[in-house]
């Protein structure tokens, strides 16, 4: 697992939304998963207008509090600043901000993101890591193509130092 910090410019993101939370998750009562059927299922991808690019954005935002509480995560694609959403789907318009880059080591999916994001939690606890909890999101492109052998990039805001 790679990390390094970036600053990145606004964006849209346009795509189906649920509301889960960690424990959920863990406990197997989570609804992840089954966005991600959805997902795929209804091919949401080719009914988002005006993408910017091909990849995946799986972006976590309303935060009930901190990775303890609920938060909604939306499945979707970039698109050009003003798009309209449509009938079903949400339109999420992320400010420019800090982040922590975190790219996942070459794996096995979905265990190489969990794996990632427990990396997350463990510097978050040792106070390495200072989340802003507005948004955060993984970005799947080519290199997650193969669900065998995936990389992924995860982006967490940072809160101003």
């Amino acid at each position: 697992m790679k990390q390094q910090e970036k600053t990145l410019s606004n964006f849209q993101v346009i795509g189906i939304t649920t509301r889960t939370s960690n424990a959920d998750e863990m406990k197997g009562a989570g609804k992840i998963g089954d966005l991600w059927k959805r997902f795929y299922a209804e091919g949401i991808v080719d009914q988002i207008p005006s993408k910017t690019d091909h990849s995946i954005f799986a972006v976590y935002h309303a935060y009930e509090s901190n990775k303890n509480g609920a938060y909604s995560i939306t499945l979707g694609c970039k698109v050009e600043t003003g798009t309209q959403p449509p009938a079903g789907m949400d339109v999420l318009k992320i400010p420019a901000q800090n982040y922590a880059q975190f790219t996942t080591t070459k794996g096995p999916m979905p265990q190489i993101v969990i794996e990632t994001w427990q990396n997350i939690w463990m510097q978050e606890d040792h106070s390495k890591l200072k989340r802003q909890y507005t948004y955060d999101f993984e970005v799947y492109d080519q290199r997650s193509a193969d669900p065998r052998s995936s990389e992924v990039d995860i982006y967490i805001a940072l809160k101003p130092s």
